[in-house]
């Protein structure tokens, strides 16, 4: 096989499991906001996604404060590939994941401890306009 390939990374209220498998990512964002910090935001989740690899595999998912380097967020494991072909699928739920600041944060995907893709997540100070899992309003204004 070659290098693993990104299939996808994202951020979402919820990731869900079907009945026959099937991922559904609900609600993606790339931007929290609050007016005091620090802050831990309702539950959300990570859906990141490899493929072209085969046998067992060391993962790590690490959301990163840019400013100062701080580690918020480590996620590490193992996943086993039966063959290249197959998508592996991560979908961990984030629950209580402190952000000391606001400011601008990369989870990054690390694959056997190369990087293979990265994300950035915004944390913004200030008044939350809508929170996660909420769409906001579509004005809509007739002739």
């Amino acid at each position: 096989m070659g290098e693993p390939a990104l299939v996808g990374l994202l951020f979402a209220d919820r990731i869900i499991t079907e009945d026959n498998g099937k991922k559904g990512v609900i609600g993606t964002f790339n931007r929290f906001q609050s007016e005091k910090y620090p802050v831990a935001f309702p539950t959300w989740g990570i859906y990141a996604a490899v493929t072209n690899l085969e046998g067992p595999h060391e993962f790590a998912l690490n959301l990163v404060a840019d400013a100062t380097n701080q580690v918020v967020l480590p996620i590490a494991g193992r996943f086993d590939v039966v063959a290249g072909t197959d998508v592996v699928e991560l979908t961990p739920t984030i629950v209580g994941a402190v952000f000391p600041a606001p400011g601008k944060y990369t989870l990054t995907f690390h694959v056997d401890g190369m990087v293979i893709g990265a994300r950035t997540l915004f944390v913004d100070q200030g008044k939350p306009q809508n929170q996660a899992g909420k769409t906001p309003e579509k004005k809509t204004s007739l002739p």
